[in-house]
């Protein structure tokens, strides 16, 4: 039997809806965990104020034929202090990683936890987290799991917006707002080639700095991370952003590839 596994902190949207119809395509069982890790948040405000909707989430997913739902306790996950120490290289250097410490570290342990756990043949991760996705294909590399790690494609409103658990947050107008972030990520696109990564990420935080605190408007390498001077130093580069929208952190990303 093959077992396919979703993780997750809840507040379930389409997006994750997506990954388990995805999941089903590759897998006989599939299990989808709600886990709302300490480790993986450096603001302790953040992990207070994430939403928690297990009751709607557990009908979400009985509705989608999801097979089994996890929902383990801390002390389930971590009967012991887990190994939070982890050489990334440049794929934990940058954007994600300078402005959440420690927070990769948190992702690393709590996924190497939940495949020793559950021992899935594979685990589906979106490309919204896609800094993130990178460390889990990491994490496989480095102790020789079993597990293929499968990426699924960033789910959007009509709008552009990213499908995001902090959209709960977000009022229609800041949902209105929030679209700005592909409208920047898409001039990105739309202007390589034309403009040095320089100059795009310069004039994307410019569009961006009216209604939204800008951690980073990012151009790098997809594989490595690298933020890029050129296009000749990549063939594979994205536009990597994150804001807050009235105390709301949101991050998005896109590939750069016509």
């Amino acid at each position: 039997m093959q077992i396919g596994f979703v993780p997750t902190m809840g507040a379930l949207h389409e997006g994750h809806i997506s990954l388990i119809e995805e999941a089903k395509k590759y897998s006989d069982f599939v299990v989808c965990s709600i886990f709302v890790n300490p480790l993986q948040f450096n603001r302790k405000e953040d992990l207070m104020n994430y939403p928690k909707r297990l009751d709607e989430d557990a009908q979400l997913l009985e509705d989608v034929g999801c097979n089994c739902l996890f929902v383990p306790a801390i002390d389930e996950v971590y009967p012991k202090p887990p190994k939070i120490e982890f050489d990334f290289g440049s794929i934990g250097r940058g954007m994600e990683a300078d402005y959440r410490p420690k927070h990769f570290e948190g992702v690393a342990a709590v996924i190497n936890q939940f495949f020793k756990i559950l021992n899935p043949d594979f685990a589906f991760f979106g490309e919204k987290d896609f800094q993130q996705l990178a460390i889990i294909r990491w994490l496989v590399n480095s102790t020789s799991s079993s597990t293929i790690v499968i990426p699924c494609s960033t789910m959007r409103y009509n709008s552009g917006l990213a499908m995001s658990s902090r959209n709960f947050r977000l009022n229609e107008s800041d949902l209105t707002t929030a679209a700005n972030i592909y409208k920047a990520l898409s001039f990105a696109l739309e202007n390589k080639g034309v403009l040095m990564p320089e100059e795009i990420i310069n004039k994307c935080k410019s569009m961006l700095k009216t209604h939204f605190s800008v951690d980073y408007f990012q151009i790098a390498d997809e594989n490595t991370m690298v933020p890029l001077k050129s296009w000749s130093e990549s063939d594979h580069p994205r536009a990597f952003v994150a804001a807050y929208l009235n105390g709301i952190r949101l991050i998005d990303n896109l590939s750069l590839i016509d």
